[in-house]
């Protein structure tokens, strides 16, 4: 059985990053974070880079606004020769209150929202792939388990075990 790894990043969307009306983030800016979640998996998996080729499905749910503090988990669900297919899901654990009276008011989401979701892959090509890391097991039960729960709009087991 092989192992994949999975990563988590948390960052705090900058009022730079707004877009349109309404404080609000285009999906680009969460893409570039999915991004950003491949490229350390496959340093993880291969000691490289690599290069995020695809989507094979993006939904963007709920809107996220400047100040918004973000979590994105990624995992590897299949490995090819030199494709990895990753498992991406966007979570918004922090928002603004809205409170006109104190406008540094903030709240922690509990439970986070999830607020993107997507499927992508990486390649990184035979000669660059320079090592393989062995972090969490998955079956191919747990990963059709996966696909079926984001499916469904639940977040995945990966996103429940560092969420909960």
């Amino acid at each position: 059985m092989e192992i994949y790894p999975e990563v988590k990043l948390r960052v705090r969307v900058s009022e730079n990053d707004v877009h349109y009306a309404g404080n609000l983030v285009d999906g680009a800016h969460i893409m570039q974070l999915f991004g950003d979640v491949a490229t350390e998996l496959t340093i993880h998996y291969d000691g490289d880079e690599g290069l995020l080729r695809a989507y094979e499905n993006v939904e963007f749910l709920e809107p996220v606004h400047g100040g918004d503090f973000l979590e994105i988990f990624g995992k590897i669900i299949n490995v090819g020769n030199t494709s990895r297919k990753i498992l991406f899901e966007a979570f918004k654990i922090i928002s603004s209150s809205n409170d006109k009276n104190q406008e540094s008011a903030c709240d922690i989401l509990n439970p986070p929202i999830l607020v993107a979701k997507a499927i992508g892959v990486s390649v990184v090509t035979k000669n660059k792939q320079r090592k393989k890391t062995n972090e969490i097991e998955s079956s191919d039960d747990e990963i059709l388990d996966d696909f079926n729960l984001i499916k469904s709009g639940e977040p995945s087991r990966m996103a429940q075990k560092n969420l909960g």
